[in-house]
């Protein structure tokens, strides 16, 4: 019967989304498309629900959520269309959300994005107990689910339980490294917990990353795909990139440069993913022409600076890393590549200062730790280099060639025992420690060599 409210056609001034005021051509002629679909088959809740995700993809909330609403009391038995609703009216029409999501779920209750975003909503709504049932409905169905994890993280901090909330971040963090939300509670969750170190550490990688927690959501994805706008472009290449689709990334980057040229971001995000593929060559050409748009643009100094310092075009490279540090003097990435190149030329003792001020700008830089280290006992100082290879293992106690240089360093400063556990560590993790220097510690590791006998 609800089909029947509808008339057979309807005047397109009736279909919300008029784009009259959209100076992009491109959005303008995707959403009248979309209205003059609607327009002709008012009682299509499918032709309802593209016209809400067109006007979802170009941020038009109000309108969306009005076009989903039709195409919820049209096409009942659909779950995307309330679930999209509630994505829409999130931040318009929060109650509205809250009851559409709870229809979606009823609808797709094994489809974790509903799960999650109705756990928000509910969040938001000062429901926690319901809350944090869906989250965990949510990770149930899906254990790598970062934001999920985030909200029991967040729901568990509120109730004063710190232990589950730091285990619940450190979840996110681990899940998703380059994250920058769980460091922002991770930072009080330690204060409250008295781990001032951790802490402070914490701190520092938020002011380090900028990266969003990401999470596959195939509704989500169909509204993105519909973006024309320049944000639109980036949206679906980066969903098309997470997806492990580069090729689609590509074009789709290409498209947006094509349509906007002078787009610095544009150029710079399909530059890194054409280093990642290994075509340095055209990254170059991208990063160089983001610097033409947008001088300013320091991380794309610092990616062209490491694409010349992978190829051995060292000048150049140092040339790069000069200028960054010329507005960016705290970066410790062009810190550290900058000692890199001067190491490499031979230049030890200008290479030496600039890996201090990278780990006085990151204490947790465990490449920039590893090479002052190697510097420092060349010049005889064992209890710097020690306590410098050891603030890198704090970080990465995987790597084989600092467990070695530590077991080395250690050995020469007489402490034989442990040099002797960490040269065991480099082997166990794929080095191969020097036979006279393993012969070495056997004579004065008598009882350690026993206990690991057959030791090569």
């Amino acid at each position: 019967m609800a089909r029947l409210a509808f008339p057979p056609s309807l005047d397109l001034a009736e279909v919300p989304g008029s784009s009259a005021s959209e100076r992009d051509e491109r959005v303008r002629a995707k959403v009248e498309e979309a209205r003059q679909a609607v327009a002709g088959d008012p009682r299509s809740g499918a032709a309802w629900g593209r016209l809400g995700s067109v006007l979802l993809a170009h941020e038009r909330e109000a309108a969306a959520a009005a076009a989903y609403q039709r195409a919820v009391e049209l096409d009942p038995d659909e779950p995307r269309w309330p679930y999209l609703l509630a994505r829409a009216a999130k931040t318009p029409d929060p109650m509205v959300a809250v009851d559409a999501s709870a229809r979606a779920v009823a609808l797709l209750p094994g489809y974790a994005p509903g799960q999650l975003l109705r756990a928000e909503l509910l969040e938001q709504a000062g429901d926690a107990d319901a809350a944090g049932d869906h989250y965990r409905r949510a990770v149930a169905q899906d254990p790598r689910c970062a934001p999920c994890e985030l909200g029991l993280g967040r729901l568990a901090l509120a109730a004063g339980d710190l232990e589950g909330s730091r285990r619940h971040l450190e979840r996110v963090a681990a899940l998703q490294p380059r994250a920058r939300a769980p460091h922002v509670l991770l930072v009080q969750v330690y204060r409250a917990l008295g781990e001032m170190d951790a802490a402070r550490s914490a701190a520092r990688r938020v002011e380090r990353l900028d990266a969003e927690l990401a999470h596959n959501d195939p509704f989500m994805n169909e509204v993105v795909e519909e973006g024309v706008s320049v944000i639109g472009y980036h949206r679906r290449a980066s969903v098309a990139d997470s997806l492990g689709n580069q090729t689609k990334a590509e074009s789709l980057y290409r498209a947006l440069l094509d349509a906007h040229p002078e787009d610095a971001n544009g150029h710079y995000n399909l530059g890194n993913l054409l280093a990642r593929l290994g075509r340095t060559d055209e990254a170059i050409r991208r990063y160089r022409r983001v610097l033409e748009i947008a001088p300013e643009k320091n991380e794309a100094r610092f990616n062209l600076g490491n694409m010349f310092l992978n190829q051995g075009r060292l000048d150049e490279a140092e040339r790069e890393y000069r200028t960054a540090l010329e507005t960016w003097p705290d970066h410790s990435g062009t810190l550290t590549n900058l000692a890199i190149v001067l190491a490499r030329r031979n230049r030890t003792a200008e290479a030496a200062p600039f890996y201090r001020r990278a780990v006085e700008a990151d204490p947790e830089n465990p490449i920039a730790h590893h090479q002052l280290g190697q510097i420092l006992v060349r010049q005889g100082k064992l209890a710097d280099a020690i306590a410098h290879f050891r603030a890198s293992l704090a970080v990465r106690p995987e790597s084989a060639p600092v467990q070695l240089d530590l077991a080395m360093a250690l050995a020469s400063a007489d402490d034989y025992g442990t040099a002797w556990r960490h040269a065991v560590a480099a082997r166990e993790l794929g080095a191969q420690p020097p036979a006279d220097f393993m012969e070495f510690l056997r004579s004065r590791m008598p009882s350690a060599a026993r206990a690991t006998e057959g030791f090569r």
